[in-house]
């Protein structure tokens, strides 16, 4: 179990650094436009390395499934759905705060439409709890 355990952390940790962090990374310098004032070769560079997270992302997410880390044990589904259940609460209450917060219209009418569909998705999440099996 112990080895299991170290395996899955690993091939986490490995799948966070390789492939997580890069592309988060890219995302950030594309979004900033700061990817546009870079070299010719640096940009290349930055499309490669792009590339090589992708498919380590992709490798590993197949490494796990050949391992069936999803049919662990320690991972339960209800407790899943009940942080996911939080989440949604939280994210409704910050677009209502922004809907009421907002000077533009368009921005109040985006943070409204965003709080009515996280709390549908909460409610739909606490209505499924009532059929999941024990």
């Amino acid at each position: 179990m112990k080895t299991i355990l170290a395996k899955k952390r690993n091939i986490f940790l490995a799948r966070l650094f390789l492939g997580q962090f890069p592309v988060l990374i890219s995302t950030y310098l594309f979004l900033s436009r700061q990817f546009l004032h870079f070299s010719l070769v640096f940009q290349l560079l930055l499309v490669v390395v792009n590339l090589a997270s992708i498919l380590v992302i992709v490798y590993l997410t197949r490494e796990m499934r050949v391992r069936k880390f999803e049919d662990d044990e320690l991972v339960n589904p209800r407790t899943n759905q009940l942080m996911f259940i939080g989440l949604t609460g939280f994210m409704s209450i910050i677009g209502l705060y922004r809907g009421m917060t907002a000077a533009e219209s368009y921005q109040q009418l985006i943070g409204y439409i965003t709080s009515v569909l996280c709390l549908i998705i909460m409610l739909l999440l606490i209505w499924g709890l009532k059929y999941y099996k024990k």
